[in-house]
């Protein structure tokens, strides 16, 4: 789970930095890959529009809320491979409310007979802290910021991703600035450099409609770390595609989902139950819904890719 910033209680009066890991893990991040590496825009090769939701350790007072929307595409009527995301992150947890706003280029080229992908973020991150509905022994404790506070920062990333006919494997950099933001007078969060590897794969079982399509992501500031492991299977029948499977984070948590794509729209649904800490009763449900539209209207014979999602 993340080390978020319930551990900002700010118990000393002097100016207090505390780090923290700003980022929100979704169970579809395998349908997401733009939104954890920059390089990741534009990669199904057209207009991507999506949101996220997950309301994580349901059932606890001010547990975390986090919605997301992200529209990324290739930039059309540009010679080359040029592509443009922007996204949208509110996390709620506890008294703090936290933004993103981020804007992600990728350019690829071929490498290898393959696309190569080179992205990079530019965003703005903001963090409010809300107290009225802080108990304190001492309302005047200068500790704590009177009524809310809030501050922001400028944010910067980079990935790499690479899509081959049968995989793709990715990297990528976030909040490589280490981007701090001061909270009041007395009290600053410094947000973590992270790592994200990510790599899937695409097995098409012989002679019938079904595709298995494992994927794996590591997520890492190099104190702590969270790895997913997934299998995913697809089934295709009249146009319509179900798709469901489950997710293994070790010393973490287990997660089911299901969901399906027609018509280039994609819903899921996913559970998480937590193997440790509070548990199974008190999972994280997250859904997803996506749009794709096709820009590619007038070279239809050059739409062919190598989808992060069904490797073709």
């Amino acid at each position: 789970m993340r080390k978020w910033l319930l551990i900002l209680l700010f118990a000393f009066g002097t100016y207090h930095t505390v780090r923290a890991q700003y980022d929100v893990h979704y169970t579809h991040y395998w349908r997401m890959l733009n939104f954890y590496n920059p390089a990741g825009a534009g990669a199904e090769r057209k207009m991507f529009v999506y949101a996220a939701y997950s309301n994580q350790m349901s059932g606890f007072e001010h547990n975390p809320k986090s919605m997301l929307l992200n529209i990324d595409s290739p930039i059309p009527f540009i010679r080359g491979d040029h592509n443009l995301g922007i996204g949208a992150l509110n996390d709620d947890i506890g008294l703090f409310s936290n933004q993103h706003v981020y804007l992600n280029y990728a350019f690829a080229f071929k490498l290898f007979g393959d696309r190569f992908a080179i992205g990079a973020q530019v965003g703005i991150l903001n963090s409010t802290f809300d107290s009225k509905d802080l108990v304190l022994a001492d309302k005047n404790d200068p500790a704590f910021p009177s009524g809310n506070a809030d501050g922001n920062s400028i944010d910067f990333g980079a990935g790499l991703l690479y899509q081959h006919k049968y995989f793709y494997v990715g990297a990528s950099g976030l909040h490589l600035n280490g981007p701090t933001i001061l909270l009041g007078e007395k009290n600053e969060i410094e947000i973590s450099q992270y790592l994200n590897f990510t790599a899937g794969g695409n097995i098409p079982i012989k002679n019938t409609l079904i595709t298995i399509q494992p994927s794996l992501q590591v997520m890492t500031d190099l104190v702590s770390w969270r790895a997913d492991i997934t299998a995913r299977g697809t089934y295709e029948y009249r146009s319509k595609q179900f798709f469901g499977g489950i997710t293994y984070s070790p010393n973490i948590s287990v997660a089911f989902f299901a969901g399906l794509e027609m018509l280039n729209v994609t819903l899921g649904y996913g559970y998480e139950l937590f193997t440790s800490g509070v548990g199974a009763a008190n999972g994280s449900h997250d859904i997803f819904l996506g749009y794709q539209i096709n820009l590619d209207l007038f070279k239809k014979e050059k739409n062919k890719h190598n989808s992060i999602r069904v490797l073709q």
